[in-house]
């Protein structure tokens, strides 16, 4: 019998999810000593002037699949951004990028326009683009976050 990459992936798809992420994520290598738990959700560190939903504060984590790790996010913030702005960091202690990781996030719909791009630079800053002062970001939501880490 021949296996193709289509035969492949049907099988992989057809696995239940909680095999397929608790399984991968369970053989990967156990984290540093201080280092924050891999897939656990953690919260971001927020600049003043930047609030978290009471009931849905950002959170982030990394979850590694098939050896490729990505970073999702969740979570509502309340601000007023009238430019480029550094609104947190990642945590202490979680594991920080190679190099910048973007995102398209949803924010107010204003004028038309209802996302904004959040960044993660190699330091662990995060940051959001797109607000000006005739179109001030004044809320952002993370749950669209599942990106490429690493």
């Amino acid at each position: 019998m021949s296996q193709n990459r289509r035969s492949i992936l049907g099988a992989a798809l057809a696995l239940p999810t909680a095999l397929t992420v608790g399984g991968l994520a369970a053989a990967t290598p156990a984290a540093a000593a201080g280092a924050v738990d891999a897939g656990a959700w953690t919260p971001l560190v927020l600049e003043p002037g930047i609030t978290p939903n009471a009931a849905a504060a950002p959170e982030v984590r990394l979850v590694t699949i098939a050896g490729t790790v990505f970073l999702q996010a969740r979570g509502l913030v309340t601000c007023n951004l009238t430019g480029d702005a550094r609104i947190g960091r990642l945590p202490d202690g979680f594991a920080l990028p190679t190099g910048y990781v973007r995102a398209a996030v949803p924010r107010n719909n204003s004028q038309g326009i209802n996302a904004c791009r959040l960044e993660i630079n190699p330091a662990g800053s995060v940051s959001v683009f797109g607000g000006n002062t005739a179109n001030a970001i004044t809320w952002v939501q993370f749950d669209s976050v599942q990106t490429i880490w690493r």
